[in-house]
Order: structure tokens, then C-alpha cells, then sequence
């Protein structure tokens, strides 16, 4: 595992996170590679996306969450999980989806690609 590496991808966590908690996704999305891996698993975003295609995803449900009002809380990563290029890290979270309280366990892998962040996938729990 490459310390960079590390380094990167709690940077853009730490951006990521303030995008939820306070509507600003603006620094995290800075750190993004134009060449982008977008993965989600449920609903309008579910899917895989690629190249310009996959970072345009990201940067449209980060806005979307923002314009909408929607803010989380994460708790500190009770896990992270690294090799040479991606960094997942296990945590909760809590607050405002679509005007409703919302609870989830999340996992979001950060692939990093020459100093940036080039892939993100997001696995979750609990959701009804």
C-alpha cells in the first residue's frame, strides 16, 4: 500500500464528507480524475459508469443532493481496507434524505490514479 495513496483518499473523504454535511461537494469534486469510474447500486444512479460519463454521474448526484437539501452526518470509518490503488473505508451515517430522516451503514471504495481520485464505487445496508 502506497502512503500517497492513503493520504488521497482520506483527503477526499474528508472533502466528501463535508459535502454531505454541509451542500459544498465543490473540494471533492476538485480531487476527481477527468477519466472517472462512477458505481452506485440503487436508484436513478444505479450502475456503472465510465470515463466522462462516470465523473459526469458523480459531479450530477452530488449536485442533486445539495439542491435538494440533503445532508448526512458520518460517523468516523470504523474500518479501512487498503491496497496499492483503492481505499475503502466502513462508517455510518445519519440525517436528511429526500426531506425524510435517514440511518445507513455505507462503504465507499476511492480508486486514486496519479495523485486523484479516479473510481468510486458505494455499497450500503438497511435501506427500505
Amino acid at each position: 500500500m502506497s502512503k500517497s495513496t492513503l493520504n488521497i483518499a482520506h483527503q477526499a473523504f474528508e472533502a466528501f464528507t463535508q459535502g454531505w454535511t454541509t451542500g459544498d461537494f465543490q473540494p471533492f469534486l476538485e480531487l476527481l480524475t477527468d477519466e472517472f469510474t462512477f458505481w452506485y447500486p440503487y436508484g436513478k444512479y444505479r450502475g456503472k459508469f465510465t470515463g466522462q460519463a462516470g465523473k459526469a454521474q458523480m459531479i450530477a448526484k452530488c449536485h442533486e443532493h445539495s439542491e435538494a437539501g440533503d445532508r448526512l452526518t458520518f460517523s468516523s470509518p470504523h474500518h479501512i481496507t487498503s491496497s496499492n490503488t483503492t481505499v475503502m473505508f466502513e462508517f455510518e451515517c445519519e440525517g436528511v434524505i429526500d426531506k425524510q430522516p435517514y440511518e445507513g451503514r455505507i462503504a465507499i471504495a476511492l480508486e486514486v490514479s496519479n495523485g486523484k481520485i479516479s473510481g468510486f464505487r458505494e455499497y450500503f445496508g438497511d435501506v427500505d
